[in-house]
């Protein structure tokens, strides 16, 4: 399949990611079928998606003629079938949870179109989780997308070894006509290219302070005005959420058996007080 052959894509899962991504790909002109089986779930992604687009045309970054149309490009469903029967891309964003996005990429499987291809977001899991879930996984591969993923540039497209050539450079193309920047990571590897260097980083971060060689503070200073970075190492864990990235590290820690991945007390300690960054009002530092 060519990028020129990809006319419709279904997203399943309508959270903050996979809703974001149905929007971005809708402002491109491509129709979106949204799954979700939860129907409160889809109402909230669309209602917030809306606001977000209409703060574009506000403030004069976007017509309001794009912005109806793409609105009207997605289509929302809690039938996975009605979702995934006539789309030539399936993108699964779904939580991290390998159970879970074994048996929905079964399940995708068994209603999406032999040609179709299937791309999972997950930013932990490579498509070999899941290989053996689908019919025919050349056509499967990680396609990355960043928070938020109506803003953020990049996407890293993964190749796996079951991958086929013609699905890596269609889904580069897609990436593309979307309006991204793919990176093409040739090899799996945890965390792939962009999570792979940040929470390392974090992670010296993190020893740094627990080592007594610098304050939280300062580590953060240094990282904004030394390395030039947007914030902090401890900025943007509160930003990430504490609990996430704990999950991120216990996942690399897990998948890898390298003892550099393993959360560190200064983390897991805030996690188990509830402490999780800006979504609950402190982490490492009280909201602001």
């Amino acid at each position: 399949m060519t990028a020129d052959e990809i006319r419709t894509i279904a997203v399943v899962g309508a959270g903050t990611m996979g809703s974001q991504i149905a929007y971005q790909v809708a402002l491109s002109g491509y129709p979106v079928h949204l799954y979700s089986r939860s129907n409160e779930r889809l109402t909230s992604a669309v209602g917030h998606c809306g606001k977000l687009l209409l703060k574009r045309v506000e403030k004069g970054k976007l017509e309001q003629t794009d912005c109806d149309a793409a609105m009207e490009r997605v289509s929302t469903t809690t039938d996975l079938a009605e979702a995934c029967g006539s789309a030539d891309l399936v993108i699964k964003s779904v939580a991290e949870d390998r159970r879970l996005k074994r048996d929905m990429f079964s399940a995708i499987s068994e209603v999406a179109p032999e040609h179709a291809i299937l791309a999972t977001n997950s930013s932990t899991m490579a498509s070999s989780f899941f290989a053996d879930c689908v019919r025919n996984p050349a056509r499967l591969l990680n396609l990355h997308f960043f928070n938020p993923a109506m803003v953020m540039q990049l996407v890293e497209v993964v190749r796996g070894p079951h991958t086929a050539e013609d699905t890596v450079t269609t889904a580069m193309e897609f990436a593309r006509r979307i309006g991204k920047t793919p990176v093409l990571v040739n090899k799996e590897a945890y965390g792939f290219v962009a999570n792979r260097i940040a929470f390392i980083a974090m992670q010296e971060a993190f020893k740094l302070v627990e080592e007594g060689v610098v304050s939280m503070e300062d580590a953060d200073l240094a990282v904004r005005n030394g390395l030039g970075w947007p914030m902090g190492m401890f900025e943007l864990a509160d930003l990430v959420g504490l609990d996430v990235t704990e999950n991120i590290l216990s996942q690399g820690h897990y998948q890898t058996g390298e003892e550099r991945w393993r959360p560190t007390p200064i983390l897991t300690d805030h996690v188990a007080r509830g402490e999780l960054g800006r979504k609950t009002g402190r982490g490492f530092y009280p909201s602001r």
